[in-house]
């Protein structure tokens, strides 16, 4: 995939796909038992099964940036999410997003995204929008 690091890039651009197949061992730490990694700490929250640690699923957002606007996202990056449902600890994660708008700023151009993470069952479980400062 080649970044989409100039002001060529078009408004409705989608950016590459990151999914992540997750599981309940990668929440695990020794013997602790957490609503990450166990079924009864999670019903005891009054969640139906173990939900996944959800600075790992917005990581597939900031990943899925850094593949598309490589320096552009590390170095003048910006991000606002909204985590609106979890993803399930063994769950199938993809993040998504399209490019909604472009504007000089200073002598760089700021691409924004509309960037999302999708559950298997196609819901939205992050909401939000990032952009990158990439050369004008």
């Amino acid at each position: 995939m080649t970044s989409l690091t100039n002001a060529n890039v078009r408004l409705g651009t989608q950016l590459p796909s990151v999914s992540k197949k997750f599981n309940v061992e990668m929440f695990k730490l020794g013997d602790v038992k957490t609503l990450h990694n166990d079924q009864r700490a999670a019903e005891l929250e009054g969640l139906p099964r173990p939900i996944a640690v959800a600075p790992q699923v917005s990581a597939l957002i900031f990943r899925m940036m850094r593949m598309s606007f490589n320096d552009g996202w590390i170095v003048g990056g910006k991000g606002s999410l909204t985590f609106r449902r979890p993803v399930w600890s063994d769950d199938f994660a993809t993040a998504r997003g399209v490019v909604i708008g472009k504007a000089l700023e200073g002598d760089r151009l700021r691409i924004a995204c509309e960037v999302w993470v999708e559950r298997a069952d196609g819901e939205r479980a992050i909401v939000g929008q990032c952009s990158a400062l990439v050369d004008a």
